[in-house]
């Protein structure tokens, strides 16, 4: 019920919004598709930021306007690096260890959501907010490449991964780049991704055996996000 007052409460704060859809005689737009990409830098929060530095990702989204209102049902995919190693080691024993080869472990949130937005790219300055229920996945894998710069990873290992439900709140303003509905996209987020296990980089030790020894930390891991990226709104 929280989840579903915050949507609502979101929705109703975007909905004075609704008025750019308007177009000179007050008729309704046609329907139409928005979608977009972003870059971003990830803040994190509370517990979440006695552990982690920060974190930079990517977003996707693809909205469908909701018949003739000015919402749009919104899909995101998104994914944060917040941490990231490599050590450089003998293949094995014997001949082997002639060999040297990079192994890089990787600190990732994959998160995804849907939900509701208010607003859209158009031909002036649009602002938007709206917000998403989805899913945070907190993974930590390992792969091995060779030790030359271009060399490609050869085989790969997920050392540990914890998934929590997640909700997002988001805003921003789309600034028009072209008159065909190609904008730029400027806005924040905020994750409320729960409790969850997860690695840092510092939380993988050796054991007297070279025998990895994996220490996860517990603790809420809400982040916030500050994007830029470029939008497109097809009528």
């Amino acid at each position: 019920m929280k989840t579903v007052a915050v949507l609502s409460l979101c929705t109703l704060a975007a909905a004075p919004l609704a008025a750019q859809y308007r177009n000179d005689q007050s008729e309704p737009l046609p329907r139409s598709v928005a979608l977009g990409g972003s870059v971003h830098y990830g803040a994190p929060q509370g517990e979440f930021a006695s552990n982690v530095n920060a974190a930079w990702g990517l977003n996707g989204f693809v909205g469908w306007r909701l018949g003739q209102s000015p919402l749009y049902l919104r899909a995101d995919l998104g994914w944060e690096n917040y941490g990231w190693r490599t050590r450089r080691v003998p293949l094995g024993g014997g001949p082997l260890g002639l060999i040297n080869v990079d192994v890089s472990t990787t600190n990732n949130i994959f998160n995804g959501g849907i939900g509701l937005q208010a607003g859209a790219p158009g031909p002036g300055l649009s602002p938007y907010a709206g917000g998403s229920i989805g899913f945070a996945s907190f993974v930590t894998s390992s792969s091995v490449s060779g030790s030359d710069q271009f060399s490609e990873s050869f085989a790969s290992s997920t050392n540990y991964s914890d998934g929590t439900f997640a909700k997002t709140l988001f805003g921003g303003v789309y600034v028009p780049l072209t008159g065909n509905g190609l904008s730029l996209d400027l806005g924040l987020r905020y994750h409320w991704n729960g409790e969850a296990r997860y690695l840092t980089e510092r939380d993988i030790s050796f054991d007297s055996n070279d025998n990895p020894v994996l220490s996860p930390r517990f603790s809420r891991a809400d982040l916030l996000t500050l994007q830029i990226g470029i939008a497109y709104r097809r009528r």
